[in-house]
């Protein structure tokens, strides 16, 4: 029987660089998992394997480009199919900002039982939000001095809230019960910058605590897993770096940081704890 995960990111989320080293992991062997027929397209991750197997870091999707990409994924008996209906980050934007979904993105929430939600947090921006301050007068001044006040922009974590709500009610979830049915991986991408030893958990919660506070308020615990991803295990902005993606391979890279804060090499396991 076949299963769908959804994964879901904005740009720059490395989701893309998590897929070309996944694939890259699939085809070397260097997996519990395997695939259990041929993929019929790869062009969605073209562009980031060439740019890993060069030693050089890939380049977000395109605003224009709009494919469709999936993984045919066999683990133990089980058959699970990877959805990426729409793999340009700016269509995730486009869902928040027009609250609204198109026909593919309702279909693949339809038929997913487990979501992969990728977040970088180096990345996220701090629009003024009312979980971090309160909007005063005397706040207006001092921000008025410094930089002009960008309306109807929201910060990143009151953005993942609004995605998610929005997925949720796709998926017909009632807000009055605990979300027993669906699985939702937080994947905290980029690790290697975050420079800690803290655990994926205690990440989220001094970043995003509002974020965390809803997705604990709306899942069985049993159902949520929070876990640090480095998908290229460092960057490639030295010669050195560089040679030994060349030399090594891009699959021998790469590493998860899991709930408990152990660490393990093999990236495709995220796959594993999702399921």
């Amino acid at each position: 029987m076949s299963k769908s995960i959804l994964l879901i990111g904005k740009p720059h989320s490395s989701k893309t660089v998590f897929l070309s080293q996944f694939y890259s992991r699939l085809q070397k062997k260097k997996s519990n998992l395997k695939l259990y027929k041929t993929v019929d397209d790869l062009s969605p991750i073209f562009a980031a394997r060439e740019s890993l197997s060069a030693g050089e870091e890939p380049q977000t999707t395109p605003a224009e480009k709009s494919v469709k990409f999936y993984l045919p994924i066999q683990f133990s008996e089980k058959q699970v199919d990877l959805r990426c209906p729409e793999y340009g980050g700016e269509q995730v934007l486009s869902i928040v900002e027009n609250r609204e979904l198109n026909k593919e993105w309702k279909t693949s929430i339809n038929e997913s039982n487990s979501w992969i939600l990728f977040i970088r947090l180096n990345s996220v921006n701090k629009s003024l939000d009312i979980s971090d301050i309160t909007f005063s007068e005397q706040h207006k001044k001092s921000t008025e001095k410094t930089q002009p006040i960008i309306e109807d922009k929201i910060s990143d974590q009151s953005f993942f809230i609004e995605l998610l709500q929005i997925i949720l009610h796709s998926k017909g979830y009632d807000y009055h019960l605990i979300n027993k049915k669906v699985k939702l991986t937080i994947v905290l991408t980029c690790w290697d910058e975050m420079n800690t030893e803290e655990k994926p958990y205690d990440v989220l919660k001094s970043k995003l605590p509002l974020l965390l506070n809803f997705v604990e308020s709306n899942w069985n615990s049993e159902l949520l897993k929070i876990i640090g991803l480095s998908a290229q295990g460092f960057p490639l902005d030295t010669p050195e770096n560089k040679e030994k993606y060349l030399i090594e391979g891009p699959e021998e890279f790469g590493y998860l940081v899991l709930a408990d804060g152990t660490q393990t090499n093999d990236i495709t396991q995220l796959i594993e704890e999702a399921l």
